[in-house]
């Protein structure tokens, strides 16, 4: 039964159905009162059975169609993972030959939600301190995508979505954005060789150091968001 059945009907004449029990102990009433009771617990069990033989009529409605949303869901934890890892300078030839060669497509996904814990997110900072001025932009492209994509999804899903799978969605944007206000903030220095950094108050390379480690921390954690949103 849902939680406000519960709170709202089921509790309060759960409880009126116990006092009048206890009153009957008191005054007999030729058994008014253990009727009374009776009709509320009676009255408890027909809208636990009616809510859900409504709830799995519905379920059994919406089943195919949840299955394809998850589905697009799956394709979208790929197609993220696959962005970072090009944007980062990773080649195909990460993945496990056998596994692209099977055309198992369960099994790809298990491949790259690999790739993304074992390869991808150790190797993280690293790979992001080594990016150039053409990456931060290829980097910056594919985190607007992810944004746009989870927002899509959102838009056209969300009526069925369940509460876990929108949160994260609007985390994964939140990861995205955050991810991009290194390059969003300071472009002239993002990848720029040491030798043409500009001038400033403030060094131009403490200021890559610190984008470089933020960045990577948020890109880090969208992966997770990934691995999360598959899981939910």
């Amino acid at each position: 039964m849902r939680k406000s059945l519960w709170t709202r009907l089921a509790v309060p004449l759960t409880l009126v159905s116990l006092i009048l029990l206890g009153l009957h102990t008191l005054w007999d009433l030729d058994g008014l009162l253990v009727n009374l009771s009776a009709s509320f617990l009676t009255i408890i069990v027909t809208v636990f059975y009616v809510d859900w033989v409504l709830r799995t009529h519905e379920t059994g409605r919406w089943t195919r169609t949840d299955q394809r949303i998850a589905q697009r869901l799956e394709v979208f934890v790929n197609a993220l993972v696959s962005a970072l890892r090009v944007s980062l300078g990773f080649g195909p030839d990460i993945m496990d030959q056998s596994v692209v060669l099977s055309q198992d497509i369960a099994a790809g996904h298990k491949e790259t939600l690999r790739i993304a814990e074992h390869v991808l997110s150790p190797a993280m900072q690293a790979r992001v301190e080594q990016l150039d001025e053409a990456s931060w932009k290829l980097l910056a492209r594919q985190l607007q995508w992810i944004w746009t994509e989870a927002e899509r999804l959102l838009d056209r899903f969300s009526y069925r979505l369940s509460p876990r799978q929108i949160e994260l969605l609007l985390d994964i944007q939140t990861a995205a954005q955050y991810a991009l206000t290194f390059y969003q903030t300071f472009p002239d220095i993002a990848g720029v060789p040491a030798d043409r950094l500009p001038e400033g108050r403030t060094s131009p390379e403490l200021l890559q150091e610190f984008g470089c480690e933020t960045t990577a921390k948020q890109l880090r954690k969208l992966l997770d968001l990934a691995r999360q949103l598959d899981d939910a």
